[in-house]
């Protein structure tokens, strides 16, 4: 970022990747991204390092009695360690396909922290809104997404299964400071990209009309086609319903803050926004 406050420029992406369907979504949406953006591209595929925790092998031995328990220890890394190098093989086709290289890293640890960590060295981190446990996810989004999203201090693009070109952006701005570090985002990749932005701000009946004035004056800098617009009502659903009709291929926000829900989620409006949204989110916390 430049002394001006506006991103200085958008050179990396990391995608993260389970080897489930939302993660070849994921790298299909990043590298779709960075072949237009000319990024360069670092796939990372984390082995859970509880998978590998002693007492998991044990009890793996006790349950597959049949199994000798020696070597098992090696069996079950080599088996993750193999599923891997099988994700990362399968995400670096997808960019290739597209035209960008990519670098692959396999580690070991924390899946969050890792992901988190390697993300401080990328303008982007691009995760599927779901992963690999899908099935056993109790969220409206899944549970390392959503920690990833409260963590990383970057922007961070979920994807859904569809995937699609990027044309037309909806900004649903509060005026917090995560709506401008992802406004300040979606001004490069507009420009990059020559999207439509249009900007949203929910109010109610009587409210000040005031945060869209911040959109307007940061983007006048910016040869971008800005439209803005005030919902009026108390339901999150008039964003969905505009982003819908507004044919958006993006959405972008900040992790809209809830003190009550804030320790457990990702607070109500962004959680509902991201299970919602028609299209990609890009949100920053």
């Amino acid at each position: 970022m430049n002394s001006n406050g506006k991103h200085s420029g958008l050179s990396s992406l990391l995608i993260a990747t389970d080897g489930s369907v939302y993660a070849d979504v994921a790298a299909e949406c990043g590298a779709w991204l960075a072949s237009r953006v000319g990024a360069r591209i670092t796939v990372l595929y984390v082995i859970d390092a509880r998978r590998l925790a002693g007492h998991f092998i044990r009890h793996i031995s006790v349950v597959l009695e049949s199994f000798p328990s020696e070597g098992i220890v090696e069996r079950v890394r080599d088996y993750y360690r193999r599923q891997g190098e099988e994700a990362l093989k399968r995400a670096a086709g997808i960019c290739e396909r597209h035209g960008v290289k990519c670098e692959t890293k396999l580690q070991t640890g924390n899946v969050v922290k890792v992901i988190a960590d390697e993300s401080t060295k990328a303008d982007i981190l691009v995760i599927g809104e779901r992963g690999e446990d899908e099935e056993f996810e109790t969220g409206f989004i899944g549970s390392i997404s959503e920690k990833l999203v409260r963590k990383v201090n970057r922007p961070v693009l979920l994807t859904g299964l569809e995937v699609r070109d990027f044309r037309r952006a909806l900004l649903a701005y509060d005026g917090s400071e995560g709506a401008r570090e992802a406004m300040k985002m979606l001004a490069l990749l507009a420009t990059r990209l020559g999207l439509e932005v249009d900007a949203v701000q929910m109010i109610e009946e009587g409210e000040p009309t005031t945060a869209l004035r911040e959109v307007i004056s940061y983007f006048k800098d910016y040869p971008v086609h800005l439209s803005t617009h005030y919902l009026v009502g108390d339901s999150h659903s008039l964003i969905i319903d505009h982003a819908k009709e507004s044919r958006c291929d993006l959405m972008v926000m900040g992790a809209y803050e809830n003190s009550m829900a804030d320790s457990l989620a990702l607070g109500t409006t962004t959680d509902y926004l991201i299970r919602n949204s028609p299209a990609p989110v890009l949100v920053h916390h």
